[in-house]
C-alpha cells in the first residue's frame, strides 16, 4: 500500500510541475511586433519598418538611385489590426539636403498582421489604378547588435 501511495504522490507532483511550467500562449501582440523588420522579395528596393516600445513607428524606403524616404509616426494594435498614422516625411536625394514635410495620414490602410517565428505578414489595402486591392507584404525580423557591447 505504501508503494501505491508513493507512486500516486510522485505522479501527482509530476503532473503539477508539468502543468505549472506550461508556456503562456496569450503573448501580447504589441510585444511581438516591436523591433526592426526588413521587407522580403523587393528586387533591389529596400524597405524597413521599426516599431518601438513607446509606440513610435518608422518606415524607411531606399530607392535604387540612392534616394530615400522616411515616414515617422505612431502605431496602435487592436487584436490583429495594425493602425499606423504618419506625422512626418523625410526625403533625401543624393547630394541634396533633407526635405522635411509634416503629414497626417494612415499608412497601410485596413492593415492586419500575423507573426510566425521571425516573419511578419502584413495585409493591407492599396489603390493601384484607383481600385482597392488586398496587398500582402512579408518582413523578416532584423537582429541588431549593440556595438557598445562588443569586445574590442
Amino acid at each position: 500500500m505504501k508503494n501505491l501511495t508513493a507512486a500516486i504522490s510522485v505522479l501527482l507532483l509530476f503532473s503539477l510541475s508539468f502543468f505549472s511550467c506550461k508556456k503562456d500562449r496569450d503573448v501580447n501582440p504589441e510585444n511581438l511586433i516591436k523591433g526592426n523588420w526588413e521587407e522580403m522579395d523587393l528586387n533591389g528596393l529596400h524597405r524597413s519598418l521599426n516599431f518601438t516600445k513607446d509606440n513610435s513607428f518608422f518606415l524607411t524606403i531606399v530607392l535604387n538611385d540612392g534616394s530615400s524616404i522616411r515616414f515617422i509616426g505612431t502605431y496602435q494594435i487592436q487584436g490583429d489590426r495594425l493602425n499606423i498614422t504618419t506625422t512626418e516625411k523625410l526625403e533625401q536625394e543624393p547630394g541634396k539636403p533633407v526635405k522635411r514635410t509634416a503629414t497626417n495620414y494612415t499608412l497601410y490602410e485596413n492593415a492586419t498582421f500575423s507573426i510566425a517565428g521571425d516573419i511578419l505578414n502584413l495585409n493591407y489595402t492599396s489603390y493601384p489604378a484607383d481600385a482597392p486591392v488586398n496587398t500582402p507584404a512579408k518582413f523578416r525580423r532584423m537582429i541588431t547588435i549593440d556595438e557598445g557591447g562588443l569586445i574590442p
